[in-house]
């Protein structure tokens, strides 16, 4: 009978299904503690780790995505169908209301995959990337970047006193862990940037053998040290994620959960829809009626019903399933293609549960893509992406004064990536014999098709020349592996041994080399 349970209890960790193994982190407003000094904003973060009941979410059962001209003419085509294979995944994921405990369990706890062709050619995968800043875009933080993470720094007689908190919770039970996908991780308080003077409770993988960094919410976001072996994998040339890992899972379940409820507003561009309405979550054109310089569309009864204003505040529940539609930019005309959003609001006044639908005009949409020099870092290296992310906080309106949230996430958001292209790098001098590859944007899987590479035109034959070549030197590879990883920018922490490692668009690494 031992024997049995303790196979039993073996069983059941391997299956990831006991509660604390997994955890999410939940992204808002930076709150007033959260100061540079103990590591709130680091590098380009947009926003800090939010306490359960703090939560920000979208409260749209239908977004928009589309391009701009500058990515169109950028990336191309292929380009645009890396992209939609994102939206296409995320469509896929089903209703959040139906996931339950043990399907959970299901999903995988590492995505990464390894295309050797890519690496070899110094290729990051551009749908990997935009996947990662969607999760972002939809509430969620880098996990394992705070798992453990500092609410205080306090500095009496010269000795620093430091206040360690967790902002990881776990799926199942909502409890803070700090586990990651089944890797147990604990913290050392360490001075990571040396100017300004920033600590931070950096984390380390308790076992070595686990996979770190695994998250997709961790991916292509900014800020945040994670010292464990292999974290570094998921920022190497070559790698690229099948989807998201279970905690990416059960973070976007918690905070899309019918079960979730929270005073919210609609956007503030919606009216009420005709009284004739029947179409529920969908995009109308100007040949289908819809218009957003005016009025929706329905003769008389649009005029009487606009009369009426639509249901603002209100408690309001996670939406269930999100879904993602592609909207289009008219290059003959300058400007987007006319569009509204008809959806369904649900809410509930005095007790009782209510809907409503309601009309949303789209100047712009929900997730723009974009393409633009953005430059170089500190050590001449290219940004590889940027992004906004708009916060409304409802903390006023849900009646309990002082909290960070909960609230909302505006739409209208920008994700940008660099079209710096092929570049090369000198370190103290020297010519183009003496330069290394720096990495840049291709599209890639795990079959044996040729990765894409970017810009449009650009063919793998021209990549495999300058490389092999003969003129571009191995030397000091700024993207090998250190024993330490910065998920974000910013200078070499001070008190972790040197690792011959240089900042890469916005990742600093360096030393020791290994495979997935």
């Amino acid at each position: 009978m031992q024997r049995f349970i303790a196979k039993s209890i073996a069983g059941l960790l391997v299956a990831g299904v006991l509660p604390g193994a997994h955890a999410f982190s939940m992204i808002g407003p930076f709150p007033a503690w959260q100061t540079q000094e103990i590591g709130y904003p680091i590098a380009a973060e947009l926003g800090g780790p939010m306490n359960i009941g703090e939560e920000y979410r979208h409260n749209l059962p239908l977004l928009t995505y589309g391009f701009d001209e500058s990515f169109l003419t950028y990336f191309g085509a292929q380009g645009v169908e890396a992209i939609e294979k994102v939206f296409a995944y995320l469509n896929g994921l089903g209703d959040y209301a139906q996931m339950s405990d043990q399907d959970l369990a299901s999903w995988p706890l590492d995505t990464r995959r390894f295309n050797h062709q890519a690496s070899a050619l110094s290729l990051f995968d551009l749908r990997s990337y935009a996947l990662g800043l969607m999760v972002e875009q939809l509430g969620l933080a880098p996990a394992e970047r705070y798992t453990w993470t500092l609410r205080s720094r306090v500095v009496i007689n010269d000795i620093p006193i430091y206040s360690v908190i967790k902002r990881n919770f776990d799926p199942l039970t909502r409890t803070p862990s700090p586990y990651v996908n089944g890797t147990l991780y604990t913290y050392e308080i360490l001075q990571t940037y040396a100017d300004p003077d920033i600590w931070e409770a950096v984390e380390i993988a308790v076992d070595p053998t686990r996979p770190a960094g695994s998250s997709v919410s961790s991916f292509g976001t900014d800020g945040g040290t994670l010292l464990a072996p292999g974290a570094y994998l998921s920022f190497t040339p070559g790698v690229f994620f099948t989807g998201l890992t279970r905690d990416d899972i059960g973070g976007l379940r918690h905070l899309y959960n019918p079960g979730l409820f929270h005073v919210e507003n609609p956007p503030t561009n919606v009216v009420r829809a005709p009284l004739t309405a029947t179409e529920e979550n969908v995009i109308l054109t100007e040949e289908t009626g819809g218009n957003p310089w005016g009025p929706p569309s329905g003769g008389t009864n649009a005029t009487v019903t606009n009369l009426v204003a639509p249901v603002l505040a209100a408690v309001r529940a996670g939406v269930g399933k999100l879904s993602f539609a592609r909207v289009d930019y008219d290059s003959l005309i300058g400007a987007w293609t006319p569009v509204t959003n008809r959806y369904v609001d649900r809410f509930v006044t005095n007790g009782i549960a209510s809907t409503q639908v309601l009309d949303r005009v789209l100047p712009a949409p929900d997730f723009l893509f974009a393409a633009a020099d953005l430059g170089i870092d500190a050590v001449g290296l290219p940004i590889f992406a940027t992004r906004t992310l708009a916060f409304s906080n409802n903390d006023g309106i849900n009646g309990i004064a002082g909290n960070d949230g909960p609230g909302t996430i505006a739409q209208g958001n920008v994700v940008t990536f660099s079209k710096l292209g092929q570049s090369l790098l000198n370190i103290n001098g020297g010519g183009e014999v003496d330069a290394q590859q720096v990495v840049w944007w291709g599209t890639y899987d795990g079959t044996t098709n040729e990765p894409v590479v970017y810009p449009v035109g650009t063919s793998i034959r021209q990549v495999e020349q300058i490389i092999s070549s003969g003129l571009v030197t191995e030397g000091p590879n700024p993207w090998l592996p250190p024993p330490y990883l910065l998920l974000g920018g910013g200078a070499q922490p001070t008190n972790l041994p040197a690792a011959g490692g240089v900042i890469a668009g916005g990742v600093a690494v360096g030393g020791g080399t290994t495979t997935p």
